[in-house]
């Protein structure tokens, strides 16, 4: 124990994170905010968070090809053990991420919790349920399904009416003109790299005007 917390001490002493972790865990909260309306930006951050640990998982057995997307998906519902578990917990959990970071936002432009000098954070949040619904959307083309196959066609149907640049944005998006592997790749670069750095950096900078 001795050891551990000289090291921890080391780390404190040259990273100073101890001091805001403290500051934050013993703020003190009024009585009349404690209460269960206060609980939905905290219940976002812990989706967030078993989204990480649970995509880690499953991007170890998934298999981002046209041909092998499908059966690495069967691969983990019938063939690894929990497998079934971890996507399900996934699956739900991005669920339940949209549907949380919705009721925080609606609770907070209910409270009036957007207004100054907060309006910066209330702007962060809009880009983050807007992250959030695109990783939502990204996730499920993951399954390369019939499910996903209608999916993406709507979404090319609606960026192919943007004005001058609607041609352009869905060959961007497909990577090429019909649905083929390519798209595959470009939505899993997009799921597992581009839009997570993006969220990571948006929860980073809603935390930090929060606490």
């Amino acid at each position: 124990m001795r050891l551990i917390q000289k090291l921890g001490d080391w780390f404190d002493l040259r990273l100073q994170l101890g001091t805001p972790i403290r500051e934050t865990a013993q703020h003190p909260v009024p009585r009349e905010t404690a209460s269960w309306f206060y609980v939905f930006g905290s219940a976002a951050l812990t989706c967030f968070m078993l989204q990480v640990v649970t995509g880690i998982l499953l991007a170890l057995i998934y298999v981002p090809s046209a041909g092998e997307a499908w059966n690495s998906l069967q691969t983990l519902n019938h063939g690894i053990s929990l497998g079934w578990f971890i996507r399900a917990l996934h699956g739900w959990g991005s669920n339940f991420m949209v549907a949380i970071v919705l009721i925080h936002m609606v609770q907070v432009f209910l409270f009036g919790a957007y207004k100054f000098p907060r309006e910066l954070t209330w702007i962060v949040g809009v880009l983050l349920l807007l992250v959030t619904l695109g990783m939502a959307f990204t996730g499920q083309i993951m399954r390369f399904d019939q499910d996903a196959y209608w999916g993406l066609g709507i979404g090319a149907s609606i960026a192919s009416r943007v004005p001058v640049i609607g041609p352009w944005a869905v060959n961007l998006m497909l990577g090429g003109p019909i649905i083929a592997g390519a798209t595959l790749s470009r939505f899993f670069a997009l799921h597992v790299f581009v839009i997570p750095g993006l969220l990571i950096a948006f929860v980073g900078v809603h935390l930090l005007m929060v606490l």
